[in-house]
């Protein structure tokens, strides 16, 4: 049966496109960022009694790819919806019950529950930023750190939408159309307050954690992650922005011809020499011992 938490604010439809397009999005940021848990974290996959959990794991690649690389870790994913974890029959086939996946809002109240306390060596969590705002910041990295064991990591990977931006190798690129949604975004995002990751290095000290680490990796630096993220943007972003049309500021976006603005985005992103400045945090803290 699937279950989908009413406080669900993500964007998109859990279908079977979607799924495939964070499959794909996993794999191009695993190869711009070159690793799946950052160098500085001490994991050895001779270390039977390693636990990680991955939040807000979506459809649990990731995590799965995690059970792979580490035979004899423990792997438990949550996500506020479950409509886009893999088959429990090809989980218990694979994985010989190592893996096991629960619907949560990483920003309940209650957090996980007492079962969950203080039981993962690492928490990973990626991408939150367009699922939560304001406050929700605090109680789901406050929720997170409670999973740690003493001596654990969270590892948190995340982006600043308002910091994208359009740049170009060649002259007389059109980009007209990508520019205003772009615009229209961070328009958005800003009324919404999301795209907190700045934020994040001093929740993570608040909440206990210490040495405290933040990296920013430019990820358009990989040609992979360039030309997959601005087909994100050409593709997928008009019909983020007409869902939120309503939630956002009122203006010029809710009249809008997204399909028109959408088909425009298109070509443009067709074009040679024209890729988005994306820039992505990593920021990993410990639990002391």
């Amino acid at each position: 049966m699937s279950h989908t938490d009413s406080s669900d604010t993500y964007p998109l439809p859990r279908d079977t496109s979607e799924t495939d397009r964070l499959n794909e999005q996993h794999k191009c940021l695993v190869g711009a960022f070159g690793f799946h848990i950052h160098p500085s974290v001490p994991v050895a996959k001779e270390k039977r009694e390693f636990r990680v959990a991955d939040v807000a794991c979506g459809s649990g690649i990731w995590l799965t790819e995690i059970a792979t690389q580490y035979p004899h870790a423990q792997c438990d994913g949550f996500d506020i919806s479950n409509q886009q974890f893999p088959a429990a029959s090809d989980l218990t086939r694979d994985f010989n019950n190592r893996v096991h996946f629960l619907a949560q809002d990483a920003t309940a109240e209650g957090g996980y529950g007492k079962a969950f306390e203080a039981q993962f060596d690492l928490v990973a969590v990626r991408l939150l930023h367009i699922s939560i705002a304001g406050a929700q910041w605090t109680r789901a990295v406050q929720n997170a750190v409670a999973l740690l064991k003493p001596g654990g990591y969270l590892q948190w990977i995340d982006w600043d939408p308002h910091s994208a931006h359009l740049v170009q190798s060649r002259p007389l690129v059109k980009h007209a159309a990508i520019d205003q949604l772009l615009g229209f975004f961070k328009q958005f995002l800003g009324a919404l307050d999301t795209g907190a990751t700045a934020r994040l290095p001093e929740e993570m000290w608040t909440a206990g954690l210490v040495d405290v680490r933040s990296e920013l990796f430019a990820l358009d630096a990989d040609l992979g992650w360039r030309e997959y993220f601005l087909k994100t943007i050409t593709t997928v972003l008009p019909d983020v922005i007409a869902k939120r049309a309503g939630q956002g500021p009122r203006g010029a976006a809710d009249g809008m011809d997204w399909a028109g603005v959408k088909a425009t985005a298109q070509e443009e992103g067709r074009q040679e020499g024209l890729w988005v400045r994306t820039e992505m945090w990593c920021h990993v803290g410990r639990k002391p011992s």
